[in-house]
């Protein structure tokens, strides 16, 4: 009888660790998270920067870092202005579509849930990215775009009016800590 008993344990942990084996290697591999062109562009953004630009005219300067999230099938690009205290913070989620073939952006910023209702796509063409996020009053373009010479980035936020046409919301040139904007090229 012990051994019967032995022997429907052993059987019984034997399936288990099979199943627990079988379960790993065959959980399906996610394209969003494996490297690729359109991820690598994403990569260029990560590490800390420098923001300094306009939005509606007014200089602004903010301090942002990116960073890989959620397993890495989104870039996380933090932004908060240096003031004291900060007049705009955002937290902007990016990342690639591999089954379709698009970006998706999800901008969330300090003036709450009603502008994060929205989710912006998009498509890369070289070195730029053009989101589109399609809110009701007037949707707006957002471009990133990858300076590889200077390694730099700018983002230009646009803003499109009843007649059709796009006008400058913000314009900003992305560089590392320490080095002057205002000598690198980019930007709107």
């Amino acid at each position: 009888m012990t051994i019967t008993r032995f022997f429907r344990v052993g059987s019984a942990l034997l399936c288990a660790c099979a199943l627990s084996i079988v379960a790993t290697v065959c959980q399906p591999v996610r394209s969003e998270n494996m490297v690729s062109t359109d991820n690598g562009y994403l990569d260029g953004l990560l590490g800390e920067w420098d923001m300094v630009g306009t939005v509606r005219g007014q200089s602004v300067r903010y301090r942002a870092q990116a960073e890989r999230v959620l397993n890495g099938s989104f870039l996380r690009l933090h932004m908060v202005d240096v003031e004291v205290p900060p007049g705009y913070e955002a937290e902007v989620f990016i990342g690639f579509d591999a089954s379709v073939g698009d970006y998706v952006t999800h901008w969330l910023d300090r003036f709450g849930a009603g502008g994060a209702r929205v989710v912006a796509t998009g498509k890369r063409e070289g070195e730029r990215l053009v989101m589109i996020f399609p809110y009701a009053e007037n949707p707006f373009r957002d471009t990133f775009t990858f300076e590889p010479k200077a390694r730099t980035w700018s983002l230009l936020l646009e803003a499109q009016g009843r007649d059709g046409s796009w006008s400058t919301f913000a314009a900003y040139k992305l560089v590392r800590p320490g080095i002057d904007a205002s000598t690198k090229s980019g930007g709107g």
